[in-house]
């Protein structure tokens, strides 16, 4: 009667284990999916606006946004992606990241820093641990 009781104990901790496992994963997706999301915030932060002007007889480059449908106006400010080039407005690629896609809406290369802006980005943080360490 014993064994009973000690293999119904131990079903109940190997659960509760169980359980403590899956709400530590999950705790941890959650940060890295939020990581995600500023690191694209970063991103359209090192992006420079340029101005939209249509090329004469071009039936290859997109005159829209893909992510909002909406006809790019000459001179309007927009941002080309670094890597692949495709252009949005900067507000619709805002959306799209916080949406939690890290990829391009066309081509869905993935997003990184620029070298320049990453090694930027990491000298920024060095100087505020610094900081806070003083």
């Amino acid at each position: 009667m014993m064994a009973v009781w000690y293999f119904g104990q131990g079903l109940i901790y190997g659960s509760l284990l169980a359980i403590a496992i899956l709400l530590i994963s999950e705790a941890l997706a959650a940060i890295q999916r939020w990581r995600s999301k500023l690191a694209g915030e970063r991103l359209l932060d090192t992006i420079p606006d340029i101005p939209y002007h249509p090329l004469p007889d071009n039936d290859v480059s997109p005159s829209s946004c893909v992510i909002c449908i909406e006809e790019y106006e000459r001179g309007e400010r927009c941002l080309v992606m670094p890597g692949c080039a495709h252009m949005f407005h900067r507000q619709c690629m805002r959306k799209w990241l916080r949406q939690g896609n890290p990829t391009c809406p066309i081509c869905r290369a993935t997003l990184l820093l620029a070298p320049a802006a990453a090694a930027a980005a990491e000298e920024e943080r060095r100087i505020s641990t610094a900081e806070d360490m003083v």
